[in-house]
């Protein structure tokens, strides 16, 4: 009986090597009427059929392994979907170093950017602030609290050079980076990779005025709290800590911009519901960050005047500049364009399963979408968490494409920088602004001692950054010209009371008077400042460098007496 089962179990192997031949030898016929070059012959191990080496390798180009009934994989073998991947990551890495040599030499070229744009006016706010001024009580702004104590510990530990801050905004980039590595990595290490690199040519194809931005500088939380929301999706056991650090990096980045606070909800998107208990933890977070930055405010007297600046003026600076959407999006489409490839993949890859980290990608593209057209000016730095998360997105979406759909992203990818970094590289750099700068600080240090009151009125030219290094003290709480334009008739009459009280040593304008057209309308209209100029100061000196006009009024040593006159005659 058993030499009859025996005989039984040779006759079958026999028969299902024969069969598995036979469709080994037609699979390999099909592969040769394709166009592949002729293969060995298809060796038998283990009653499999082993593809030869040659039809591996049509198979890795095709993206794609023949299946188990066309010839099979052999035991050990990578499965089909993971040779596919594979090659994907092969593709991905290719394109990968030219895009790396592109950052590095933007990056080498970038190390000479100075310090210029919004980082300017927040050092004159930190230097002010050394000198014992407070934030919306002492120096009317609209920005949130934290970036103040940014770039005061900045001034602190570099000074007010380029150098530092420079410093300051790689040590940013570095952390972005770093965040991007960990969110991406599980995708594979080149699409992580790819992710970090295109984010860093986003940023470096934008400019010095990019450095630093507080956009940019919100990504660091917005990235950190996307982190934690898909770890306390994909591991339970310690949401906890998970959820308590996504409050708390949320609370973080509505204190350097109020969208911040939208990411509360990030995971909820990512786990997809939450819970009473899950929530309470965030807003234990949340709550635990807040509140001592509050208590700080509180501490320093300037609470009352933060949430007055909140109620009262934030609203209306944000209706300046609106554009309509339409130029918003097209700026943002120039401006994102190294993520073209990426948001390609992305789109792509829409209707693929989407696990907590997809999800938590998704959430992050959708705030920064949210981020961008909230604030409805579409200023070149807005577009930073949008690109972020379609950087992400894009390399996940990118690993798992097919290989023709992947490569394809890829070629976008390299055709868009190939058209932009070779341009960047090769324009010359000017900056109007850091000019003026150099000359006011001249007048400054030639005619006043440092620690002088000056009145300085304000946006981008250049004066602020001339203060800050001459070390003038401001002697209003205005400092940009939006927060009397703004204001009503009683501010502006105490703003001029305040300067004929106590006259500082000199007055310092630029025509830079946004949200008004360039000039000096706003101060040559004002009849009561232009009495005040003509009684108490005399022109002193005058600039104009490519456009940046500034003026210079000195105190007059006769101005008390002519002061008194014209008192008198009124």
């Amino acid at each position: 009986m058993s030499c009859m089962k025996r005989s039984r179990v040779e006759r079958r192997c026999k028969i299902t090597r024969f069969v598995r031949a036979g469709t080994g030898r037609a699979a390999t016929a099909r592969l040769a009427d394709a166009g592949s070059p002729p293969a060995a012959p298809v060796a038998l191990v283990s009653g499999r059929i082993l593809a030869p080496r040659p039809i591996r390798r049509v198979q890795c180009i095709l993206g794609r392994t023949l299946s188990p009934s066309a010839g099979g994989t052999p035991e050990g073998a990578p499965a089909p979907r993971t040779l596919a991947l594979s090659c994907n990551a092969r593709l991905v890495t290719l394109l990968n170093l030219p895009l790396a040599a592109a950052a590095g030499s933007l990056l080498w070229r970038s190390l000479d950017w100075p310090l210029v744009g919004d980082a300017a006016i927040f050092h004159f706010i930190a230097g002010q602030m050394q000198m014992g001024a407070v934030p919306y009580r002492d120096i009317v702004d609209i920005n949130m609290p934290l970036i103040y104590f940014i770039h005061v510990a900045a001034v602190a530990i570099g000074g007010m050079g380029d150098v530092a801050w420079r410093a300051f905004d790689l040590a940013a980039t570095a952390l972005v980076s770093g965040l991007i590595l960990v969110f991406v990595w599980p995708a594979g290490r080149a699409p992580a990779i790819q992710a970090v690199l295109i984010v860093l040519v986003t940023h470096l194809l934008l400019g010095p005025y990019s450095a630093g931005q507080r956009d940019y500088l919100i990504s660091i939380p917005v990235l950190a709290a996307a982190v934690v929301s898909a770890r306390a999706a994909e591991n339970p056991k310690r949401y906890r800590i998970d959820l308590f650090l996504a409050g708390v990096f949320a609370m973080i980045a509505a204190s350097i911009k109020p969208s911040g606070i939208l990411l509360l909800a990030l995971p909820a998107i990512t786990m997809g519901r939450l819970r009473w208990r899950e929530a309470g933890w965030i807003t234990v977070g949340a709550a635990a960050t807040g509140l001592p930055l509050f208590g700080l405010l509180a501490a320093f007297g300037a609470l009352g005047a933060f949430i007055a600046t909140m109620q009262g003026l934030l609203p209306s600076y944000a209706s300046l500049g609106a554009r309509p959407m339409s130029d918003i999006f097209r700026d943002t489409a120039v401006w994102l364009a190294p993520t073209d490839g990426l948001a390609l993949a992305a789109a792509l890859n829409i209707s693929a399963p989407k696990p907590p980290r997809v999800r938590a990608m998704i959430g992050l593209t959708l705030f920064g979408f949210i981020h961008l057209i909230a604030q409805r000016k579409g200023w070149f730095y807005h577009v930073y968490p949008l690109g972020i998360g379609l950087a992400c997105w894009g390399a996940w979406s990118l690993a798992s494409l097919a290989m023709l759909r992947s490569a394809v992203c890829l070629m976008v990818t390299a055709a868009t920088l190939g058209w932009l970094v070779p341009r960047a590289l090769m324009e010359a750099e000017t900056y109007p602004a850091l000019r003026a700068a150099s000359a006011m600080q001249l007048v400054f240090e030639s005619r006043l001692p440092r620690g002088a009151r000056v009145q300085v009125l304000d946006s981008d030219n250049g004066a602020f950054l001339a203060m800050a290094r001459a070390g003038m003290r401001q002697a209003t709480p205005h400092i940009q010209w939006f927060s009397l334009l703004l204001a009503t008739d009683s501010v502006r009459q105490r703003f001029v009371a305040a300067l004929e009280a106590d006259p500082p040593a000199a007055i310092l304008l630029t025509n830079a008077q946004w949200p008004g057209v360039s000039g000096f309308d706003a101060a040559d209209r004002w009849p009561e400042f232009v009495a005040l100029l003509a009684s108490r100061y005399v022109l002193d000196r005058t600039g104009d460098e490519d456009g940046i006009a500034w003026r210079f009024y000195l105190k007059s040593k006769r101005s008390s007496g002519l002061f008194d006159e014209l008192q008198a005659s009124r």
